[in-house]
């Protein structure tokens, strides 16, 4: 504490700038008029001066601006009334006291009204202290909070004010962005595991399986000596565990392009090259469908992983095959747009599967389907599109049915220069 707000403790007054105040500097004027008084025979008149200054000073430190300027005007009159001659009277013919007084009460304003200003202004850097050091209370409180209550429980033991509502703003901020992250550890954490779970499980099941079907294979081979149910059952059993098989090794795919190990081998390629390879290795399921393929001839190269494109367009197609009734189109189209390729497979299946897989979703193995998974399958492929920067969606068709489709980002193929012809020799 200043040694400027201790003497304004002693006081001990409620209102410095009431009325008590001015009384009060009114009575040191008079104070300090007596006690002079007795001491004008052994003091000099300058020295009684430097006292009603004092007084003035200390008035304007203790009361403030207005009494200080009362104290000045009371301490030249005083001293005009019992130490200027003529003594007890308020009037005087000396030039040298005129002048005298004069400056007594200019210098007395000035020191008056500077003494007040330096009071205001310590008082100022007081509040402000006081206010900086309850932010710092505040901020190192609101540090520590973990939850929102926690945060509103210090708010109301703080004054409100617009630097402590920035801090609780930015700790709330703080305390959203905290369990924005925790929630994607939480999530990221999941997928790992996920991925862990999905990677042992297709790995421990996938030798049972092989043995299995190979088994079953034997079994077919051995035919003659088995009895017609025994030999259906050998049947039902191989078609089951191929299936199953199969869907192992689609387990193990989405496992690994989740948890980013499969390195993706982009090259300029012809869409209509690796459309023609996925239908030629369906051939025998797409025999039973009228097939419509819509590629211009001069469609633009496009950037991507041939080997895994061919995957997607075989699955989508395989899906196609399967839900869609034998004699019924489908139709392969690929547009291109300003910043990506689109390609959509059309079928006329089911719209009950396409209202269930509208409603499961396209995301990680959440997509199910009666009788059969294409979960898996559209699972595999928004993956494998995921990684190129593209999408997969479903749309229903216009004459029923569905259209998957999906987009790959498109870039201005590099230019190809011509093979210079050989010269003759």
């Amino acid at each position: 504490m200043s040694v400027s707000s201790i003497w304004f403790s002693r006081l001990n007054l409620d209102n410095p700038y009431g009325k008590e105040s001015y009384v009060l500097a009114f009575l040191f004027s008079v104070l300090v008029a007596v006690i002079s008084y007795p001491l004008s025979l052994h003091m000099d008149i300058a020295n009684i001066i430097m006292l009603f200054l004092l007084e003035v000073f200390l008035c304007a430190i203790w009361l403030g601006q207005g009494p200080s300027l009362l104290a000045a005007i009371a301490s030249v009159l005083l001293f005009d009334f019992f130490f200027v001659p003529p003594q007890f009277a308020l009037l005087t013919t000396s030039v040298e006291h005129i002048v005298m007084m004069v400056v007594m009460l200019l210098i007395a304003l000035l020191t008056g009204q500077m003494a007040s200003v330096l009071l205001a202004q310590n008082r100022e850097l007081q509040a402000s202290e006081a206010l900086t050091s309850s932010l710092y209370r505040m901020a190192r409180e609101l540090a520590g909070a973990s939850s929102a209550q926690q945060v509103e429980e210090i708010a109301q033991r703080y004054p409100a004010s617009a630097a402590a509502s920035s801090l609780l703003s930015i700790a709330q901020e703080r305390l959203h962005y905290a369990d924005m992250l925790e929630t994607q550890h939480v999530q990221v954490e999941s997928e790992r595991l996920r991925n862990a779970i999905l990677s042992s499980l297709s790995h421990d099941l996938r030798t049972p399986l092989t043995a299995l079907v190979g088994l079953t294979e034997v079994l077919q081979l051995d035919n003659a000596n088995l009895s017609p149910s025994q030999s259906n059952m050998v049947d039902a059993v191989h078609e089951q565990s191929v299936r199953l098989a199969g869907m192992v090794a689609k387990l193990l795919d989405l496992a690994r392009l989740s948890a980013g190990k499969v390195t993706i081998n982009k090259e300029w390629n012809s869409l209509a090259d690796v459309t023609g390879a996925a239908l030629a290795l369906l051939s025998h399921a797409l025999a039973k469908h009228p097939l419509t393929v819509e590629i211009p001839g001069n469609f633009p190269l496009v950037e991507f992983d041939a080997v895994l494109i061919e995957r997607v367009i075989s699955n989508l197609l395989d899906n196609a095959c399967k839900y869609t009734p034998a004699g019924t189109p489908i139709t392969i189209a690929a547009v291109l747009n300003s910043r990506q390729v689109e390609m959509r497979i059309c079928d006329r299946g089911s719209e009950t599967l396409f209202n269930t897989l509208m409603t499961s979703g396209i995301a990680a193995n959440r997509v199910a389907a009666p009788e059969k998974n294409t979960g898996l399958g559209l699972a595999i492929c928004e993956a494998i599109l995921k990684v190129h920067g593209g999408t997969l969606y479903l749309q229903q068709h216009k004459g029923g049915g569905i259209c998957a489709c999906f987009t790959l980002p498109f870039s201005t193929p590099p230019v190809m220069d011509d093979e210079p012809e050989e010269k003759p020799t």
